[in-house]
């Protein structure tokens, strides 16, 4: 895990200085995009006079220590992980706009170091884990299609999603976890799967490339995946043979490394998990044995990479996605040990708790709505029916909305997550207490292998102006933000969680 990129000033930002908006057109990296900055190199300037270096044995010499982390920050789609208003069109930033990114994240110094220095090792730990990005000129990691957002799944897809496990929680979901086949290929430190084990994530974002005659290898920091990519011109083996990385050919079309990824698995690592930045929920991304990849390695200059992979799996998506973001060679790279099963107990743990949890059911105490206010807490008291001196969960008293609130929410509501990978529903119910006030209770999902669920909301607030939240009471925290329409019939907002946001509405049943 590397502790801090190289300082920002040395990110080589191009010469443009006119905002870029939509990609009009879409076209794969080569050698001609080497030069001035411009759009097709992400605004990375190739040295006048600079001459691609050769191996010993006569091929474009591509050896490096990358650091995936270069992209981090950049969403899988566009928009993905906006906190504000964001412009769906805007492809790229404007280099004013780059220029004051790199000048805000220079000011973020090493706090993994500091406490290193300062004997707080622990501390350094949870700090120096996470490797920090540099801000980048695009704003998607998917270039192609040029709205920079995934396809839709295929019919086949969802369905295959559905079936799906992972120790990753959709809104509403409260997972049963009896054994390993109930977590995702990742949770188990198995493989992260292509074309996601390509792609930065938050921490451990090395990426080795080596060489040797006929032969180029792909080393990863995480999981220790290792991909070997024969370039002297053999034929992928019989379709039988399968693998989670699937079988690599290469070719070089003049100084660009192209590789052909075939015979994946199929069915056992997701497409795209949670190690993106911007990506769908769950970590159910399904994938057949159909998945084809096609990787591009442009090298601009001695110090800078540009790479590219399409995604294709006529199974399971409608059209085939292609994602493109540089990295910089950096020898100082610390690359750490990936010993994830050594210390790994996602699966016991999760076990054994779901099973005595099913077994042991806790009593989940009603809790009506409590008053949304943007003032200071108020004393807390505790849950109806609570004995005296039981904790604090609520403010001072319940709160009564007006009657018109009320009624339009008493009764049964069905919402849909807007979720590009999984079809299903979440079905809540709102009734009201003698003196006013109103509970929330989540009653049940479509999701298949659900245990029943009938748990009253946590944190319900209301006002009334019509504005709501709450948490879901499911194993992992999902809240939900949102406003009760005019007439009553709809109730639009979002729900959050570590995983990102995602739209919902409420519909009365």
């Amino acid at each position: 895990m590397h502790r801090m990129m190289p300082a920002m000033r040395s990110l080589l930002l191009g010469g443009a200085a006119a905002a870029i908006f939509l990609t009009t057109t879409y076209a794969q990296i080569n050698d001609s995009i080497r030069g001035p900055a411009s759009e097709a190199n992400h605004f990375i300037e190739t040295p006048k006079g600079w001459v691609h270096p050769k191996t010993p044995w006569g091929e474009p010499d591509i050896t490096a220590t990358l650091n995936m982390m270069q992209a981090a920050g950049v969403p899988l789609e566009r928009c993905a992980s906006a906190r504000g208003p964001c412009d769906q069109n805007k492809a790229w930033r404007t280099e004013a706009e780059l220029r004051q990114a790199i000048e805000q994240a220079a000011g973020r110094g090493d706090r993994g170091r500091q406490l290193i220095a300062e004997g707080n090792f622990g501390a350094a730990l949870l700090a120096g884990v996470t490797d920090p990005a540099t801000p980048q000129r695009q704003t998607t990691l998917i270039v192609d299609p040029p709205t920079g957002v995934l396809p839709n799944l295929t019919p086949e897809g969802k369905k295959r999603a559905l079936a799906m496990r992972s120790g990753w929680s959709l809104p509403g979901e409260s997972p049963s976890y009896d054994g390993p086949e109930d977590f995702d290929s990742w949770d188990r430190c198995t493989t992260r799967g292509m074309p996601s084990s390509m792609m930065p994530y938050r921490y451990n974002g090395g990426f080795r490339i080596w060489q040797a005659p006929g032969v180029v290898a792909f080393e990863l920091e995480m999981i220790h995946d290792a991909r070997i990519i024969h370039t002297d011109g053999k034929s992928h083996p019989s379709s039988a043979i399968k693998g989670y990385m699937g079988d690599s050919k290469g070719r070089w079309e003049g100084n660009t490394l192209v590789v052909e990824t075939t015979n994946y698995k199929g069915g056992h690592a997701p497409t795209i998990n949670l190690a993106v930045v911007g990506s769908p929920a769950g970590n159910r991304f399904p994938q057949s044995d159909q998945l084809k990849t096609t990787e591009r390695i442009t090298r601009l200059s001695n110090d800078m990479w540009l790479y590219e992979i399409k995604t294709e799996d006529p199974v399971i998506l409608t059209g085939p996605f292609t994602v493109r973001y540089p990295m910089k060679n950096d020898p100082s790279y610390e690359w750490w040990e990936y010993a994830c099963h050594e210390g790994n107990t996602i699966v016991p743990n999760y076990t054994n708790t779901s099973r005595h949890e099913r077994a042991n059911p806790p009593k989940e105490p009603v809790v009506p709505a409590v008053e949304l206010t943007t003032g200071p807490p108020q004393q807390a008291a505790g849950p109806i029916g609570s004995a005296p001196g039981a904790a604090p969960t609520a403010t001072v008293k319940p709160f009564a909305p007006s009657g018109d609130i009320t009624k339009a929410l008493t009764g049964r509501w069905v919402g849909r997550p807007q979720l590009k990978t999984i079809d299903y529903d979440i079905e809540i119910e709102f009734t009201a207490n003698p003196d006013g006030s109103v509970v929330g209770r989540l009653i049940r999902t479509t999701l298949p292998q659900e245990r029943p669920i009938n748990l009253s909301f946590r944190n319900f607030r209301l006002s009334n102006t019509r504005q709501m939240s709450w948490t879901f009471p499911n194993t992992q925290e999902w809240t939900f933000t949102g406003q009760l329409s005019a007439d009553g019939s709809a109730i639009a907002g979002t729900t959050n969680s570590a995983q990102g946001g995602i739209p919902l509405t409420f519909r009365k049943r």
